[in-house]
């Protein structure tokens, strides 16, 4: 599967201090997302948005899965499912099919955007559904909501997520993240879970280096940058977080989604699983202001 899809036509959400740039049919990504002329998240190239490579997008959303499925394939209800391996040097599947696909633009207005997926089932995911995508801004906030429907005539798993991407700025001063999470699924060198350990203290992010998913997460979080301060709220069903910041890269990803790395192979918590026609939902809304609040703890 190719990470290049089309980034074209461009689609621009304005309401107050905020400007949000969206590419539709490049995976459903935000493109870009400015508060009161600051980036929010990270903006993507545009000898990456030339290439089509959402990968480089400021978001994305993850469904019907979120990070790695083993050798790219499982096992469900019985039934042993092969899927593509769809990074380029990677043995896994990852982050689902839904940034990989074009959406469609169901509803637009000055503020919101509804975009459209529907899949049938292929080597890229065997179940059919049918999802929403809907993000607005209004006042100093942006929301991302999901909505996911099994389309299938049988049960399927499910998970829902979003890969948003945030610049650090290390040059004006460092970047911290106050949040709270119970365990930290630690990785072996396949980049698969492997144990669940208690959460480190997090320092700046700029001199951190992380990949890996934390569990009995409290659906909140604060992300003091040098410009503003993001307070991010999530709904019940994204109980899971991914910190994601590389080495030597001048940004990091804070990704809320709904269940663990791995988790068809047995890793807790689990995907979620839908009977024919049922719904799953998610929702995540980053609030800004321009001071920060009192620092939150790490962890409990």
């Amino acid at each position: 599967m190719s990470d290049t899809l089309s980034v074209t036509p461009l689609c621009t959400l304005e309401s107050g201090d905020w400007r949000v740039t969206l590419a539709p049919t490049l995976g459903g990504s935000i493109t870009s997302a400015r508060w009161r002329g600051q980036d929010v998240l990270r903006a993507t190239a545009e000898a990456d948005l030339a290439q089509g490579n959402v990968r480089r997008t400021a978001c994305y959303p993850l469904l019907p899965f979120s990070n790695r499925i083993a050798h790219a394939g499982f096992t469900f209800e019985g039934a042993r499912h092969a899927l593509l391996a769809n990074f380029p040097g990677e043995p896994h599947a990852i982050h689902g099919v839904g940034f990989q696909r074009p959406w469609q633009v169901v509803r637009q207005e000055a503020g919101s955007i509804t975009l459209a997926l529907e899949h049938q089932p292929d080597r890229a995911w065997p179940f059919a559904f049918l999802a929403h995508q809907h993000i607005s801004v209004d006042g100093d906030t942006l929301t991302l909501a999901l909505e996911f429907t099994n389309r299938s005539a049988q049960r399927a798993p499910c998970g829902l997520g979003w890969h948003p991407f945030f610049p650090l700025d290390s040059a004006r001063g460092p970047t911290h993240l106050h949040t709270g999470w119970s365990s930290m699924l630690l990785n072996g060198p396949d980049k698969l879970p492997r144990a669940a350990v208690a959460p480190p203290a997090l320092g700046a992010l700029d001199d951190t280096v992380i990949d890996n998913c934390f569990t009995g997460w409290t659906r909140e979080a604060t992300i003091s940058a040098p410009r503003h301060t993001i307070h991010l709220t999530a709904s019940d069903t994204l109980c899971c977080a991914v910190l994601f910041r590389p080495e030597g890269q001048a940004f990091f990803a804070f990704e809320p989604v709904s269940h663990a790395n791995n988790a068809l192979h047995g890793q807790l918590p689990a995907m979620h699983v839908l009977e024919p026609g049922a719904s799953l939902s998610a929702r995540v809304s980053l609030t800004l202001c321009a001071t920060a609040p009192t620092s939150m703890p790490n962890h409990p």
